[in-house]
């Protein structure tokens, strides 16, 4: 009998010191990444031509991300990388654009005059859909939106972190219905503005064809964004075709960063950005997104005809998701009635002009539909 005990004693023992094994790890993990947090927080002191936005002091020669600390990573603005051991693909992809971001851009930043704004929620057209996720219709947006119920700013379930990849769509205009101006596409992934009121952090690419009498030319940049602090606010040039790795992540409600590499041609961008003045983030959605820009003749700018664009490797954390090392639960093919399927409709309500498909869990294609060159182009 005692002998019985003895064993009970100690099985319970090492169940409680396993317990407390598990916790105080989890403890450790989650105080090593508030204290990178801050470290990005204090490590983003280069002006810019843009007040409010900040840059990185660049990395030594020879730095080397993938083996790199979290504390030296945010030191020199590298984005936070997802777990090793929980996350394998979404590490994979990390430490592919970290390997590709040969070249630290720190160039003048420049105003575009357009504006990626928060969803603007449309009436659903006679082809409306229905069914697993929710399904919503808009002006601006089509893609996915993974929502969560706050109401304010916290630390534990916020949106934190978002990442996707994506090629630059290749944008034109038919010279047949040569509208006089831009038409643009812009592909981000970002975090809030599904509510009205939210505030917009965000980046990604931008594609636009302009046709006129005078003739015709394309453009296509990367691009940050606060909105409604600053208009999108353009860095590189970007060629049509590009392998884009967007990463938008959030260390308080009034601090963001977005690092955007274009893989293909090897330049890397990150910047940290700040409402300005204006409203701070809620976390409470994370969107992979198509749009139309604002504002053309007091509309959203016409969607360029960008045929098809295809993500992959898109998903967010919640920032107890991320601390923890927790597999993804917010993803684009999420069937939870929390995520919303998104379609872009045109200014009359009448057709779908941008509509996402998931691939998998964590890919997405886009189709532009009713708008392309062959059906004779969109109109603002």
């Amino acid at each position: 009998m005692q002998n019985q005990n003895w064993r009970f004693l100690s099985k319970a023992i090492a169940v409680a010191t396993l317990t407390v094994l598990v916790v105080s790890l989890s403890t450790f993990v989650a105080a090593e990444n508030d204290a990178a947090r801050a470290i990005y927080d204090q490590s983003a002191t280069v002006k810019t031509n843009i007040d409010g936005i900040r840059a990185f002091p660049a990395p030594p020669a020879g730095f080397n991300a993938i083996s790199a600390s979290d504390e030296a990573l945010a030191g020199y603005g590298f984005p936070p990388r997802p777990d090793k051991q929980t996350d394998a693909a979404g590490y994979a992809k990390w430490a592919k654009a970290m390997t590709a971001s040969k070249t630290r851009w720190n160039g003048e930043l420049k105003h575009s005059g357009f504006y990626s704004q928060p969803a603007r929620k449309a009436a659903a057209p006679a082809s409306a859909i229905s069914g697993a996720p929710s399904t919503g219709y808009y002006y601006n947006w089509s893609g996915y939106i993974n929502t969560n119920t706050l109401t304010k700013y916290n630390t534990k379930t916020s949106f934190y972190v978002i990442w996707s990849e994506f090629n630059v769509p290749v944008v034109n205009q038919s010279p047949d219905t040569c509208d006089g101006g831009w038409d643009l596409q812009v592909s981000w992934n970002g975090i809030d503005g599904n509510q009205d009121g939210n505030a917009l952090l965000q980046g990604g690419s931008l594609s636009g064809a302009y046709c006129s009498d005078e003739g015709s030319s394309t453009s296509y940049y990367a691009w940050v964004e606060w909105f409604p602090a600053y208009d999108i606010i353009f860095e590189f040039y970007v060629n049509p075709g590009d392998d884009m790795y967007v990463e938008t992540w959030d260390t308080s409600a009034t601090q963001g960063y977005v690092y955007l590499v274009d893989e293909t041609l090897g330049i890397a961008g990150v910047f940290g950005l700040t409402p300005n003045g204006g409203p701070g983030l809620i976390g409470n959605s994370a969107e992979y997104i198509v749009e139309r820009p604002c504002c053309r003749a007091g509309h959203d700018y016409p969607l360029a005809d960008y045929v098809w664009d295809f993500w992959a490797g898109s998903y967010a954390y919640n920032f107890v998701d991320y601390d923890e090392d927790k597999k993804t639960s917010y993803y684009p093919g999420s069937q939870s009635s929390s995520n919303i399927r998104a379609f872009m409709v045109n200014d009359q309500d009448s057709e779908t002009i941008s509509s996402p498909t998931y691939q998998g869990d964590y890919g997405i294609f886009f189709e532009a539909e009713n708008c392309t060159v062959a059906s004779g182009g969109c109109t603002p």
